[in-house]
């Protein structure tokens, strides 16, 4: 009686009680979705759907929208959503200006970036290395916002996007209002030539309102036990 009374009034927004993770950092991720009312996600970097997927296994609910330049991986990524009526796919990547960029294409796929990579992150991850390069069509999310959000929805922005995080949200700033929450890639040390690092990431959305509440660990060299990129989330 009491699980059907909960998970209804999880339903309500946009969750999944019987899907609750038992992992404690899980649980705070999906806990702040819920305290902000997210029901929109923009999933920017999508790759091949990774990040919408494990949204769905921890509860999930609500609608995303998944941002991947790649055709490659856009097809793998378009298979997935077809399954989903609340999950849409876009065949371009975000950043500050509109228009065209090469990207250079990593072996493993998810490494791709429109920034050249450096030697730290090549040797912590060998098949991060580049491989080639492609032309791929580059928005701003003011300029597409209003194509996928409908007014009273509560945005939550998830940026993987290679060392091009900062370049992302500058093309968001007319759009931060609607927007209560950022999930982004922070790197304690340069991976990707001209990222900006963890600290000036920190301060940047914390002046525009936007407070660190969350971090979880991300990417380490695994010989030398040094990590060397974080996960930071971020609300109003």
């Amino acid at each position: 009686m009491m699980k059907t009374f909960l998970k209804k009034i999880a339903q309500k927004y946009g969750y999944d009680i019987l899907h609750l993770p038992t992992d404690p950092l899980v649980r705070q991720r999906l806990d702040l979705l819920k305290q902000y009312d997210i029901n929109l996600i923009f999933d920017i970097g999508a790759n091949v759907g990774q990040y919408a997927q494990k949204m769905r296994e921890i509860g999930y609910r609500g609608e995303i929208v998944s941002f991947e330049p790649l055709p490659r991986e856009f097809e793998q990524l378009k298979k997935k959503a077809e399954g989903d009526f609340r999950w849409k796919a876009a065949e371009f990547a975000l950043g500050n200006f509109n228009g065209t960029a090469e990207i250079n294409l990593a072996k493993n796929s998810y490494s791709s970036s429109i920034l050249d990579i450096l030697p730290v992150h090549v040797e912590s991850a060998p098949d991060s290395v580049y491989v080639g390069t492609q032309t791929v069509m580059v928005r701003r999310l003011d300029d597409v916002i209003e194509q996928y959000y409908l007014p009273g929805q509560n945005i939550f922005v998830k940026i993987d996007t290679q060392g091009f995080e900062r370049q992302v949200f500058e093309g968001c700033m007319a759009s931060l209002s609607k927007i209560s929450g950022f999930q982004l890639e922070l790197s304690i040390v340069p991976l990707y030539e001209g990222e900006t690092l963890m600290q000036e990431m920190v301060d940047l959305l914390r002046n525009h309102g936007f407070k660190l509440k969350l971090i979880e660990g991300g990417h380490r060299n695994y010989e030398t036990g040094e990590l060397l990129q974080v996960e930071g989330y971020f609300y109003r």
